[in-house]
């Protein structure tokens, strides 16, 4: 083997090791999730001082679980196909995961023409869905839930309140026996975290809050913006599949050995 095919060959190696580790972490805690997650969540807890996982469903947290498994697990038996098959110079498995990697771009691509072809009907489900999450914003910080977690946090990054704007949590049996007209996420903050006026939940305004600002418009404003790192992101992504996948394929036909000929061509033309 040459120069280029042995590059080849340890790039793929380094490669498929580094998301062999990362599909085996998933599905360790993706299985972890699923035996035993409150000894995960109270290990968590101590970790993260906003104890996010144990203010989670268990439903949440076993759906969690099963997407960990099913991403680690698919991560973990892919690369481990791409390590063996160049580390051990198997032509079948590399084969095998070229193959694997070009279905993967595939549906990548079918997934972002279906995404621009039903762009509006995928508007309107993604807002009914976000209201639809709305319906459980608990008030009550002893009984917050996933969802009010999940809300709070974004209302406070993207500085909006609710889907379109605040009237969306009417919808919300927990939120409207309190007093407050809109959450304190909503809300104009000091650096501190405490509230710019006390009294914003009950009377929310232009200047002390968001409540005009829907979170949906505010998101995609902000993807907007930061078009050309999405860009570059999914650009970056194809180009290193499809590399992955030309040397998974090159590599193949270089360990192709007919009739006892043990030689493989560089693109030089030299053996």
């Amino acid at each position: 083997m040459g120069c280029a095919s042995q590059c080849a060959k340890y790039f793929l190696c380094l490669f498929n090791f580094i998301f062999f580790i990362a599909g085996g972490a998933a599905l360790t805690v993706g299985i972890w999730l699923f035996a035993d997650s409150s000894s995960f969540t109270n290990l968590i807890g101590k970790l993260d001082q906003s104890d996010i996982l144990n203010k989670t469903d268990a439903d949440v947290i076993r759906m969690i679980a099963y997407i960990l498994i099913a991403a680690g697990a698919l991560t973990f038996i892919v690369s481990f196909l791409g390590y063996c098959g160049a580390m051990f110079e198997s032509r079948c498995l590399l084969c095998v995961y070229g193959i694997l990697i070009l279905l993967v771009l595939v549906l990548e691509c079918v997934a972002v023409g279906l995404a621009f072809g039903y762009k509006g009907d995928a508007e309107k489900g993604t807002q009914n869905f976000l209201k639809q999450t709305i319906k459980y914003y608990a008030t009550n910080a002893d009984k917050a839930e996933t969802v009010t977690v999940a809300w709070d946090g974004i209302m406070t990054q993207f500085h909006c309140c609710g889907v379109e704007n605040y009237r969306d949590f009417s919808e919300s049996t927990n939120f409207t026996t309190s007093t407050k007209v809109v959450p304190d996420a909503c809300c104009v903050k000091e650096t501190d975290g405490r509230l710019k006026d006390p009294l914003c939940p009950m009377s929310p305004t232009s200047s002390n809050s968001y409540y005009e600002t829907g979170c949906y418009k505010a998101i995609m404003t902000a993807i907007e913006e930061n078009a050309a790192i999405v860009i570059g992101v999914a650009a970056g992504l194809v180009f290193v599949e499809v590399l992955v996948i030309i040397l998974a394929l090159y590599l193949a036909c270089c360990y192709w050995r007919p009739q006892h000929v043990y030689r493989c061509v560089e693109p030089s033309g030299k053996e």
